[in-house]
């Protein structure tokens, strides 16, 4: 390969190929960690708690669904509290929306909505 002035510029490409060729996805060699699922819904500022609706829900698969639930919990708790722990566990809310949701005159009803509700009465409802 010549070194010269005139080489300069070929052995500056083949270091910028050489760069590019170890670049890439991280997950697509096998060590990084898969993408978290994103929830249901229209995503605004990385969040789709504020719209999500039935007709979200029903379209989303599980992993979706469980997403929506941590978002929508994650955005109701209260900034002063010291834990993001709700008395509405992860799989009661997912009841919740599957048995509400199920219906088609449903479809517009918002989940963080349904949340809230439900979680305000899951001190009640728990088995001591």
């Amino acid at each position: 390969m010549p070194t010269g002035p005139s080489g300069r510029p070929a052995l500056v490409l083949l270091a910028a190929v050489a760069a590019l060729a170890g670049c890439g996805d991280a997950g697509s060699a096998g060590g990084g960690d898969e993408a978290e699922a994103e929830g249901v819904g229209i995503v605004r500022a990385g969040s789709t708690a504020q719209f999500a609706n039935c007709r979200d829900w029903r379209g989303g698969t599980e992993e979706e669904r469980y997403a929506t639930i941590e978002d929508i919990r994650g955005q109701l708790t209260p900034q002063s509290s010291e834990s993001a722990e709700s008395d509405l566990s992860d799989e009661a809310a997912y009841e919740v929306f599957q048995h509400t949701c199920a219906n088609e005159f449903a479809d517009d009803l918002r989940l963080y909505k349904l949340y809230a509700r439900a979680q305000a009465f899951a001190p009640l409802t728990a088995n001591p």
